[in-house]
């Protein structure tokens, strides 16, 4: 019975519920007065608009309403009652652009407009798209731009499909100061390329046409691979599970632990036949991420300055005599945060690994050593989960 009456006082309560529209808690039909000593001081892309605000007590922000891309569309910023200025982002034309400000009260009442014109200067986004370089590589081609704001861009990468029309074929999200990406996974034949930025207003630079010819490239074989140890290598691993084979298995869920003897500094390295000869072009290394774990993303022992040396004929001795050094590697953080902090950016870079070019080579080469200079923790500890070379075997 006292199941059934709370039944019944809960569908009276349900009943006696209205919908209400959500209002400001003040209502007053009085307009605040408008801004005033407006002054403009014209930004890239946009513009910072300084005014004093109205003797309102009641005045809450100041709004600006203004038109983007030619009139598409129009955009509304608003600014808190506590500053006395506005600031305008967005803009990718440097003609003069008319912005309406309003004073707003805290019965959401507009005051008159006040009418300023801004003239953006050039925007960030034809900027950044003026500095970009682009070259054939390896498996595809190379891209290299300067983003001195660190704006939030996303940079196209389109070819032309069986049908002749375009396509996106590879996205980069970036925020970076600078940087250089590979777009993979292409044939060597001559491909039509198309590149372009957009930005988060929507916003999309020129585009940039080319007409290039990737070059031929392959993923080394890792099934015939062996540890090579020389007389004077450090490959003892810290526990039984994360032996030096772990780097060429494969899988990033595992990796190589060194952690040497008290007193050992680095460089260290570990010696790897690859089982042929072959002319190197690429060079992937990925940083332990088991687990989606981020704690040796660009910390601790991830290596952050590396080399690789070539050789057919080591000495067991491990002297150097019999070794060429063939390229010098460093792990760049795109964010460029202190250690111990991480952008989406470097969680993505850390996951996918690091690509390096070598230089050209002419040379082929069956043994390698992989030599660690400096890791992102300072310390001779070292965790690699990956290692992964391509280039034209000879063999």
């Amino acid at each position: 019975m006292r199941k059934i009456s709370l039944f019944a006082i809960a569908l009276l309560f349900l009943a006696g519920c209205q919908e209400r529209e959500l209002a400001p808690l003040v209502t007053s039909d009085a307009k605040p007065g408008t801004v005033s000593n407006v002054g403009v001081e014209n930004l890239p892309g946009g513009a910072k608009i300084t005014y004093s605000l109205p003797g309102d007590p009641d005045l809450l922000y100041v709004v600006a309403e203004y038109a983007i891309r030619g009139g598409e569309g129009r955009r509304i910023a608003k600014s808190s009652v506590y500053k006395n200025h506005i600031v305008l982002e967005g803009f990718v034309s440097t003609e003069p652009q008319e912005v309406i400000l309003y004073a707003v009260n805290r019965s959401e009442n507009r005051s008159e407009p006040t009418s300023v014109t801004i003239q953006p200067l050039k925007a960030p986004i034809h900027t950044v798209f003026e500095s970009l370089q682009v070259a054939q590589d390896f498996g595809g081609v190379n891209l290299h731009f300067v983003n001195e704001q660190r704006r939030e861009y996303v940079l196209y990468t389109l070819i032309k499909d069986e049908d002749n029309e375009w396509k996106t074929y590879d996205r980069l999200y970036t925020s970076a100061a600078e940087w250089r990406h590979n777009v993979r996974g292409l044939p060597p034949e001559e491909t039509e390329f198309a590149f372009l930025f957009s930005d988060k207003w929507l916003n999309r630079s020129d585009t940039l046409f080319q007409t290039l010819t990737p070059m031929f490239e392959i993923e080394l074989d890792k099934g015939i691979w062996q540890h090579y140890p020389l007389n004077n290598d450090y490959f003892t691993p810290l526990y039984p599970a994360h032996p030096v084979q772990n780097l060429w298995s494969g899988r990033t869920s595992n990796y190589f632990f060194l952690q040497p003897y008290d007193g050992i500094e680095l460089p260290l390295w570990v010696t790897i036949d690859l089982g042929q000869k072959a002319i190197f072009s690429r060079f992937r290394l990925n940083q332990p991420t088991h687990n989606n774990m981020e704690n040796w993303m660009y910390t601790n022992g991830s290596p952050r300055k590396y080399e690789i040396w070539g050789s057919n004929d080591p000495s067991q001795d491990g002297s150097w005599d019999s070794w060429v050094k063939l390229a010098e590697f460093e792990s760049i953080k795109p964010s460029g945060l202190p250690l111990g902090q991480l952008s989406n950016e470097d969680r993505a870079q850390s996951r996918a690994g690091e690509d390096s070019n070598f230089p050209q080579l002419s040379e082929a080469y069956r043994y390698i050593r992989f030599t660690v200079t400096e890791t992102w923790g300072y310390t001779p500890i070292i965790r690699v989960s990956e290692l992964t070379l391509w280039g034209q075997p000879t063999d």
